[in-house]
């Protein structure tokens, strides 16, 4: 049986899920109930950017890592040297 829950509870929980820490899933909480649908939209628009930039930086680390594995297979065969 799936958990129930009441509509504050799984709100939380979604923030939580989406990477905000308690502190600031409150805050969105309490955003949204006061009904400033605006600001709630801005701040998991932030949320979302901030996300995003951390997977970019982890791609940007990937493909320097691709590198370097790359470049010492190449060095292996005496193609290249580091």
């Amino acid at each position: 049986m799936a958990d129930a829950c009441n509509a504050r509870e799984c709100l939380r929980r979604n923030l939580e899920d989406a990477g905000f820490d308690g502190e600031s899933a409150e805050r969105c909480m309490r955003i949204f109930e006061e009904g400033n649908t605006a600001r709630f939209a801005a701040l998991l628009k932030e949320k979302r950017k901030s996300l995003l930039d951390d997977i970019h930086a982890g791609q940007k680390n990937l493909d320097s890592l691709d590198y370097l594995i790359f470049q010492t297979a190449q060095n292996d065969k005496g193609e290249y040297k580091l």
